[in-house]
Parts: structure tokens; C-alpha cells; sequence
């Protein structure tokens, strides 16, 4: 896939099969993945690193897709919605990694 056709109906496809998003934007270090913590055995985490300042939030067990497609909807990087982000090419398009 060229990153061109990436889009966030695309984003949310990938992710409801399982797969891990990475991505830049304005200096901002932005995945989706799925991991363990002390609360939760697998779950869907939206992680930010801006500058050595990590956040990790939440977004779904990693079996319920239905939640983790909605968290995703409420996500804000700058004020601006993960949807807009990626609909209108703000992110760094060689920094997309998908996995």
C-alpha cells in the first residue's frame, strides 16, 4: 500500500484485524498498539512520545473492537481528531509504519 491511498477509514480496517499503526505528526510520535500493563492481561493503547513525554491511554480490551473504534473517534493530537489527521496528510507520511 502506498501512503498516498492511506486513509482513516483504512486505519480502522487494519487495526480491527489486528494490526499496530505508528506514525509522526508536528513532532509529535503517535502509535496504536496492543500490549500489557499492570491493569489489563491484552489490551489497545494510543501512545504519545513529544520530546521524552510519554502518555498511554487506553482505548480497549484487545477482543473488543467495537469499543476500540470508537475510542479511536475521541482521539485529540494538537486539537486536531486522529480522522483529520490522517484524511488530510498532516502526518509524515515516511514515519507511517504499519505492522
Amino acid at each position: 500500500m502506498k501512503n498516498q491511498n492511506f486513509s482513516y477509514k483504512h486505519l480502522k480496517n487494519l487495526l480491527e484485524i489486528g494490526h499496530e499503526i505508528e506514525f509522526v505528526y508536528n513532532g509529535v510520535f503517535c502509535s496504536v498498539n496492543n500490549w500489557t500493563d499492570e491493569n489489563n492481561e491484552s489490551a489497545w493503547f494510543f501512545s504519545t512520545n513529544q520530546k521524552g513525554e510519554y502518555t498511554n491511554t487506553f482505548l480497549a480490551e484487545f477482543d473488543d473492537r467495537k469499543t476500540l473504534l470508537e475510542s479511536l473517534d475521541i482521539i485529540k493530537i494538537k486539537e486536531k481528531s486522529l480522522e483529520e489527521i490522517i484524511d488530510k496528510k498532516l502526518y509524515d507520511p515516511s514515519r507511517l509504519t504499519i505492522f
